[in-house]
């Protein structure tokens, strides 16, 4: 039977409340997550809410998450954005104005965007992996960026394929929203500071499936490189699909976004060999292997890896909740975020507070970044882009 859109909200709701049974001395500690869980986002989507709710899973495992002495119950309600600033905003208003939560992450930058001030406003702390430079500021006390983002390691990237390829003649693809400006602005003046040259640069609407015309177009510049920015994984596969079906033989890039089991899908394992992508996890790690185990239980089908940002995310918040004492004071939480950190992430890396250089503020987990190769079909680490 067909879900209603309604249906279907409440049933991740639902699905999302971490294993506790009720108990009458255990108070819940409501978490938010507002993500693309359709769409072509949703491999993102359904790791960002799924990454909170295996840390919840463990904590309520274990009684509950102890802030001074009172013992919490960890629940996490997920809504569905679309990649929509308007479904965002309604998202936000529904888990605040009636959920009664106080923690929120918010995946993509145009739900960012849009709640920024609503964050500050309310003092709701808020986690974003918005690779948006405007999401976090130097007015930012409430919203944190979760990761380090493009303009923290795509340096180093672009430095390290400068020195391990030939390859030069280069175009970029990315979706045409904030996202997608943001990546094209500063992946155009990194390529070229970088040796590279830029031949031309194209932006899409996230709603497109056919890239032919735009690829035969780019094709025609004879690139030797293509960049995919920041595209959601299935539409980068399939992007890189039509290019090979036009007889485009060159390297592809993904440096904004990663996806590498997605772009494997929905291009093919010939297609993506060779692919160069900045990777969120290492795979072999024993972390990842752990959570990636849970998710693929409660899924039934492999995550996207960004499920290790929200899953450190997520250890972040609820150790400056315990560090500020009081679970309820949002203010004193959002200054604990300097005491919770620097903390071990799950792969074993540090996770530290920074994000001043790019931002204006201290407002950001810092976290390691890998460099990955498709080959033969899996996504291999070889190296790690500098933050």
């Amino acid at each position: 039977m067909k879900l209603t859109k309604l249906a279907w909200t409440m049933a991740v709701a639902c699905s999302l409340t971490g294993g506790l049974p009720s108990a009458a001395h255990a108070d819940s500690l409501k978490i938010g997550v507002i993500a693309a869980l359709t769409g072509g986002g949703a491999p993102w989507g359904m790791a960002a809410a799924q990454g909170p709710k295996i840390l919840a899973s463990e904590i309520n495992a274990k009684g509950g998450l102890d802030v001074n002495g009172k013992k919490y119950k960890v629940e996490v309600i997920a809504y569905d954005d679309q990649y929509k600033a308007a479904d965002a905003v309604a998202a936000y208003n529904r888990l605040v104005r009636q959920d009664g939560v106080k923690y929120v992450f918010i995946m993509a930058s145009a739900g960012a965007l849009a709640l920024k001030q609503n964050v500050e406003n309310d003092k709701v702390v808020a986690l974003t992996s918005s690779y948006s430079a405007k999401a976090v500021d130097a007015k930012s006390k409430y919203m944190f960026r979760m990761f380090s983002v493009a303009a923290d390691y795509l340096p180093s990237l672009m430095e390290w394929i400068r020195d391990h390829y030939k390859e030069r003649r280069t175009v970029t693809i990315n979706p045409n929203d904030e996202t997608g400006w943001d990546h094209a602005k500063l992946s155009e003046k990194l390529f070229k500071q970088s040796g590279f040259q830029l031949l031309g640069q194209e932006l899409y609407e996230r709603t497109q499936k056919d890239f032919q015309p735009m690829l035969t177009k780019l094709i025609g510049l004879k690139p030797e490189l293509i960049d995919l920015g920041s595209t959601p994984p299935a539409t980068a596969g399939l992007i890189v699909r039509q290019a090979r079906e036009l007889g485009y033989k060159g390297l592809f890039s993904k440096t904004g976004g990663a996806g590498p089991n997605e772009i494997i899908a929905a291009a093919g394992k010939e297609a993506a060999e060779g692919m160069i992508s900045i990777l969120y996890a290492d795979r072999a790690s024993e972390g990842y292997k752990r959570i990636a185990s849970e998710y693929k239980k409660a899924v039934g089908q492999e995550p996207n890896e960004i499920l290790v940002s929200f899953y450190d995310g997520a250890s972040v918040l609820l150790n400056a909740i315990q560090k500020s004492g009081d679970a309820q004071d949002t203010s004193k939480v959002a200054a604990a975020f300097s005491k919770a950190l620097p903390m071990p992430s799950v792969q074993g890396e540090t996770l530290r507070l920074g994000g001043k250089a790019t931002s204006g503020a201290d407002q950001q987990i810092m976290s390691v970044m890998y460099i990955g190769v498709i080959r033969n079909g899996v996504p291999i680490v070889v190296g790690k882009a500098k933050s």
